[in-house]
C-alpha cells in the first residue's frame, strides 16, 4: 500500500476521486432543466377614492385668494382607461336681463343667479402654482374628455385631475412630448399617490359683486371615457 501511495498514477486517481465526491455532494440535485411552478393569486378591489374638505370663504380684499381645499384619500384599481375630472353644473345661473353676450356658468354663482366668479384649481399633476379653470358642463363650448392618438391635439375642455389612459398620446409621450422614445409612459399613467390636496382659488375684482356665492361643484371618476 505504501508503494502504491508513491505511484504518481495511483496518487492522481485518489485525488481525482476525492474531488469528484466533494463536487457531487456540494452540487444540488436537478432532475429537469425547466420546472413549472404553479402560481395563482387574486387582486381584490381596493375600493375607490374618497374626499374630505370644503370651500367656505370670505373674500376680505380684492385679488387672487385661495378659498379652500379638498384632500383625496384611497386607491382605485378598477379597469383602465379611467379619468377623474372636476366640473360645475350650475343650472341656477340666470345672467342679468338683456345681457347681449353669452356668459359662462362655470365658477361661483351669486345667490340671485345673476353674477359669476371664475373658479380655478391646482393639484400636484398640474405643477407648482399652475391653476386651471374649472369648466361647467352646461357651457356651449364645453367638450368632454377624448383620448387622442397624436401629441398636442387634445380637443377637450374637461379639467382632469388624474387618470390612466394608454390611448392618450399626450399622457404616453413622457416629458419630451415625443412618442416611442425612452421616457414613454406606456400606460399613460397620470395617477397620484394619496393623500394629496386639490386647492381652489378665485380672483376677486370690481366684477365680483358683493353678496353670497355658491356652486354645484363635482369631482367625478369616469371609467372607460
Amino acid at each position: 500500500m505504501r508503494g502504491n501511495l508513491r505511484n504518481p498514477v495511483f496518487s492522481f486517481f485518489i485525488t481525482f476521486l476525492a474531488f469528484s465526491i466533494c463536487l457531487f455532494c456540494s452540487t444540488p440535485l436537478s432532475l429537469a432543466a425547466k420546472t413549472e411552478i404553479r402560481t395563482i393569486g387574486i387582486v381584490p378591489s381596493f375600493g375607490t377614492y374618497s374626499f374630505r374638505g370644503s370651500i367656505d370663504f370670505s373674500a376680505a380684499r380684492p385679488g387672487k385668494t385661495e378659498i379652500g381645499k379638498v384632500t383625496v384619500f384611497g386607491t382605485y384599481n378598477g379597469p383602465y382607461p379611467w379619468i377623474m375630472r372636476i366640473y360645475t353644473d350650475n343650472t341656477n345661473f340666470m345672467p342679468v336681463a338683456g345681457t347681449l353676450a353669452s356668459k359662462s356658468r362655470s365658477g361661483l354663482i351669486s345667490e340671485d343667479g345673476q353674477f359669476t366668479i371664475p373658479l380655478a384649481v391646482n393639484c400636484p399633476n398640474f405643477g407648482n402654482d399652475v391653476w386651471l379653470n374649472v369648466p361647467d358642463v352646461n357651457d356651449e363650448n364645453y367638450r368632454p374628455y377624448k383620448a387622442e392618438a397624436q401629441v398636442n391635439v387634445a380637443n377637450h375642455t374637461d379639467c382632469i385631475i388624474m387618470g390612466i389612459d394608454p390611448r392618450n398620446a399626450d399622457w404616453v409621450s413622457g416629458t419630451d412630448r415625443v412618442l416611442f422614445t425612452d421616457d414613454d409612459n406606456p400606460l399613460g399613467d397620470l395617477g397620484l399617490a394619496t393623500p394629496f390636496d386639490i386647492i381652489f382659488s378665485a380672483y376677486f375684482d370690481e366684477k365680483s359683486i358683493k353678496g353670497k356665492y355658491t356652486s354645484n361643484l363635482y369631482i367625478e371618476l369616469i371609467p372607460a371615457p
